[in-house]
C-alpha cells in the first residue's frame, strides 16, 4: 500500500545489522575470500566455509543473469532482440571490462551509478507538485496498525533492492587502506540507499496508486510518465536500461574475486586464481564467473532465478553474523571498526542480524528451498572431490620429496 517506504526503512535496518557485521569482519581479515574467511576463522570448519563460498559464488551467477535477463527484457520491448542472447552479450561485454581492470571496472561503474542516481532525483522531482496527496499510512488492510505483518513481509521482497553491500568486502585486497576504507564506503552506500529509496517510494505512490504501481511492469518510468509526459517517461527508461550495467558489473567484480580467494587459499583449484600478467586480473575466475552466468540465463526463469539469488544471499549473510558472534567470544583482536551496540563481547546488530537473516530465509516457496538443497549437495560432493585430489597432490609431494 502507500506504507511500502516503511518497508523500505525496515529492509534498510535489516540490511544495517548484518552490514555492520560486514565492516567489522573486513576491517579484521581484508581478503577477497570475504564470506569464506570469515566463517574459516570463526568457525573452523573447512567443509562449512567451502559450502558458504560455493552457495555465494553460484548465487552471484545467479544473481547477474538475473538482472541480465532484466536488461535484456527493456531491450526487447525497444528493439524486439532475443532476449537470452542480449543477456549473453552483456554478459560478455562486462566481462571484458572486469577482465581489463579494477581501476577501468571503477570508473565505468561511477558512470553507471551516476546514471541511476539522476534517474532517481528525475524521480523525485518531477512527484513534487504531487506531494502531499496520498495518505502515506494507509495499507490495504486499514492501516499501519492493522497491516503491520504485511509492511514486514513486503520488506523481505524490498530486501533486494539493498543486496550489492557484501560485495564491497571482495574487493578489499585492491582497495587502498582497506581496513578503513571499506566499512566506510559500506556504511555510506547503505546510507545513501535507504534516503533516496524512502523518498522515491513517497514519490511514487504520491503520483500513481498503489495498486497500480504493483500491477506495473516499469512502475518508475510509469510515474514519471504520468508526472512529467512521454519524453521523460522515456529518458527514465533509458536510464534505467544503463543503471542495470552497474548492477552486472558489480556483481561480476564480486563473485571472481570470490573465486580468486577461494582458489589461492586452495579450497578452490589454483588454476583459478592465475593472474593476468599485464591487466592484473584473475583472468581465469573472470571468465569462469562469466560462463555460469551465461548458463543460468538459459533458464529462462527469472523469477525462480531471483529466488536463488536471494535464498543464497540470505544464506551468506546468516553464517556472516554468525562468525561475527563467534570471533567475539574466541579470537578479539583490534579490528579498525567496531560494531556498536555490545552487550560486554556480544554485538547486539550480529544478534538482530541473524534473527533478520532466519526471517528472511523463511520467505520461499518450497521449491526454491529443495534447488538450493541441491545447490548445497553439489557443493559438498565437489568439496570431497577436491579434498581428495588435495590429499593425493600432498602425498605425491611428500613421496617425491624422499
Amino acid at each position: 500500500g502507500n506504507s511500502v517506504w516503511l518497508s523500505f526503512i525496515i529492509a534498510a535496518a535489516m540490511a544495517a545489522f548484518t552490514g555492520l557485521s560486514y565492516c567489522e569482519l573486513s576491517s579484521r581479515y581484508p581478503d577477497e575470500s570475504a564470506e569464506y574467511i570469515y566463517t574459516r576463522k570463526a568457525f573452523r570448519l573447512s567443509a562449512l566455509s567451502f559450502i558458504i563460498g560455493w552457495v555465494l559464488i553460484l548465487a552471484a551467477a545467479f544473481s547477474a543473469s538475473t538482472v541480465a535477463i532484466g536488461f535484456a527484457g527493456y531491450f526487447f520491448e525497444l528493439f524486439g532482440t532475443p532476449i537470452p542472447a542480449v543477456a549473453a552479450v552483456l554478459l560478455l561485454l562486462l566481462s571484458i571490462v572486469n577482465f581489463c581492470g579494477i581501476k577501468e571496472s571503477a570508473k565505468l561503474n561511477v558512470v553507471f551509478a551516476l546514471l541511476e542516481v539522476v534517474a532517481l532525483v528525475i524521480v523525485i522531482f518531477a512527484a513534487v507538485p504531487y506531494l502531499g496527496s496520498a495518505d502515506y499510512f494507509s495499507t490495504p488492510a486499514g492501516g499501519v496498525a492493522h497491516d503491520f505483518g504485511g509492511i514486514a513481509a513486503a520488506a523481505a521482497l524490498i530486501f533486494f533492492a539493498y543486496i550489492g553491500f557484501d560485495t564491497l568486502p571482495k574487493v578489499s585486497e585492491e582497495t587502498k587502506n582497506a581496513r578503513k576504507t571499506i566499512p566506510k564506503a559500506l556504511l555510506y552506500s547503505l546510507a545513501i540507499s535507504t534516503v533516496l529509496y524512502i523518498i522515491v517510494a513517497i514519490s511514487a505512490v504520491s503520483v500513481m496508486p498503489w495498486n497500480e504501481l504493483a500491477a506495473s511492469k516499469a512502475p518508475l518510468a510509469d510515474v514519471v510518465l504520468r508526472a512529467g509526459g512521454p519524453a521523460l517517461g522515456s529518458v527514465i527508461s533509458l536510464l534505467a536500461l544503463f543503471a542495470t550495467f552497474s548492477t552486472v558489473l558489480i556483481i561480476l567484480i564480486a563473485g571472481s574475486r570470490m573465486i580468486y580467494g577461494m582458489s589461492r587459499r586452495r579450497a578452490l583449484p589454483e588454476v583459478l586464481s592465475c593472474i593476468h600478467p599485464k591487466r592484473g586480473t584473475p583472468f581465469i575466475a573472470v571468465f569462469m564467473i562469466m560462463i555460469l552466468s551465461m548458463l543460468f540465463v538459459y533458464m529462462g526463469d527469472i523469477t525462480m532465478l531471483a529466488s536463488m539469488t536471494n535464498i543464497g544471499i540470505f544464506i551468506g549473510f546468516l553464517f556472516v553474523n554468525a562468525a561475527l558472534i563467534a570471533l567475539r567470544f574466541g579470537d578479539e583482536g583490534r579490528p579498525e571498526f567496531r560494531a556498536p551496540l555490545n552487550i560486554g563481547r556480544l554485538p547486539v546488530t550480529a544478534v538482530l542480524g541473524v534473527i533478520a537473516s532466519v526471517f528472511l530465509l523463511l520467505q520461499f516457496e518450497p521449491v526454491v528451498y529443495f534447488y538450493e538443497f541441491l545447490v548445497i549437495a553439489a557443493g559438498m560432493v565437489a568439496y570431497l572431490l577436491l579434498r581428495r585430489q588435495e590429499k593425493k597432490r600432498r602425498f605425491v609431494f611428500r613421496f617425491n620429496r624422499h
